[in-house]
């Protein structure tokens, strides 16, 4: 499949990376299909999450367990339900970028991010059950501070979240 997205022009994606959002994503719930994939910027593989109809919305995403160790997201059966998924583990998860001019600010959502069912193709953006992961990570600010998502998980489960 083809489809054209705002920064690299025309891409050829498989069709099995073709997901259907039923629900969109949040502020783009009209948006209902998606594609995945990855685009090579400095010899380093990038994934990113396009919309298969039109050039937006387009997001950079990232596996969460490159920030967070042992990241276990807890969904809600509704959630579960909409993915036609019995548990997590069946679950793919990425955390969507938000990238400003300076990649130092870049931050990622860790506590509502894209889950995908690989076996049904079906895609959501969900709210996790867990308090402990932050909507705004910036892991280059905190890997200048020494501090891991982890760290910052632990702190935030300690006081009640986020």
């Amino acid at each position: 499949m083809e489809i054209t997205t705002r920064d690299f022009g025309k891409v050829n994606v498989e069709d099995n990376s073709v997901y259907a959002f039923p629900n969109g994503i949040y502020g783009f719930e009209d948006v209902t299909e998606f594609a995945l994939f990855v685009k090579l910027l400095e010899e380093r593989p990038f994934l990113y999450l396009q919309s298969t109809h039109d050039v937006t919305p387009f997001f950079m995403v990232f596996d969460p367990e490159e920030f967070v160790e042992r990241y276990r997201p807890t969904l809600s059966a509704e959630d579960l339900a909409t993915l036609d998924a019995e548990k997590e583990d069946e679950l793919v998860f990425l955390a969507i970028a938000t990238i400003p001019d300076s990649v130092a600010d870049l931050s990622v959502n860790l506590k509502s991010p894209i889950v995908l069912c690989p076996a049904t193709k079906k895609a959501a953006q969900c709210i996790l059950q867990n308090s402990e992961y932050p909507i705004k990570y910036f892991p280059f600010k905190q890997e200048a501070q020494g501090e891991t998502a982890s760290d910052h998980a632990a702190e935030c489960s300690g006081n009640g979240g986020v």
